[in-house]
């Protein structure tokens, strides 16, 4: 199946090659931002194709270098560029969302199969053992990664610029109780068992689920394309 958006993204990738770090890490930036205003993935990708176009047209340019047709405050410049966006609907958000979530989940997993190898067992041969403290420690780092992106997300929002030190300091504190948390549940959580599962169930099921909600989303995103 074509993938518009992600054929999109890879030529983005090979476009931004072509700045110089100043103006990437800029535009990095801006769309930062831009995401923060709920503008779906495609419509998303195409502001930052036209940011490069720009960003590219500058370099033949002695008058005026980017930083100059941005101005001081990028906010400004985005929201402009933003005013003809479409917002991202809720169907895009939660396949988007759960494509994100299921490949969290699959590294968790992996995570446990590597520490049950590390530990002597092999899950080959023996049913993996599912208990209190792996299940705690994924739910943890899911919802604290959640956390601190929406935490980060509203500073970009609100100032458009870097953290400062009390934001960082507030990020860092965030990340510090996630990761007390984990290896409390970790430590003191692991020997509640729960249940034995073969290894290669959660893999397929996991697998099917991924594959089916990817497929709606890029049929999605395809559609979005197209009436682009």
């Amino acid at each position: 199946m074509e993938n518009l958006l992600g054929i999109l993204k890879k030529e983005n990738k090979e476009r931004e090659k072509r700045l110089i770090i100043s103006d990437r890490k800029l535009i990095s930036d801006m769309v930062a931002y831009i995401k923060t205003k709920k503008i779906c993935d495609y419509d998303t990708e195409m502001l930052r194709k036209s940011l490069i176009r720009t960003a590219l047209r500058t370099y033949g340019s002695k008058k005026k270098n980017f930083q100059d047709m941005v101005g001081e405050d990028f906010k400004i410049y985005c929201d402009k560029l933003c005013e003809n966006s479409r917002l991202m609907t809720s169907k895009e958000w939660i396949l988007s969302r759960s494509v994100t979530l299921l490949l969290a989940l699959a590294l968790m997993y992996a995570a446990r199969l590597v520490d049950v190898f590390l530990t002597g067992g092999n899950f080959f041969t023996s049913p993996v053992d599912i208990n209190l403290g792996f299940l705690a420690v994924t739910v943890t780092l899911i919802i604290g990664i959640g956390i601190t992106y929406i935490y980060v997300a509203r500073i970009v929002a609100q100032t458009g610029k870097a953290m400062s030190g009390i934001q960082s300091f507030g990020m860092l504190f965030i990340l510090a109780v996630i990761l007390l948390v984990s290896a409390g549940s970790a430590i003191y959580l692991s020997h509640v068992h729960l249940f034995y599962i073969e290894w290669w169930i959660p893999v397929l099921i996991l697998g099917v689920v991924y594959g089916v909600l990817k497929v709606f989303y890029v049929q999605y995103e395809n559609q979005l394309a197209k009436e682009a």
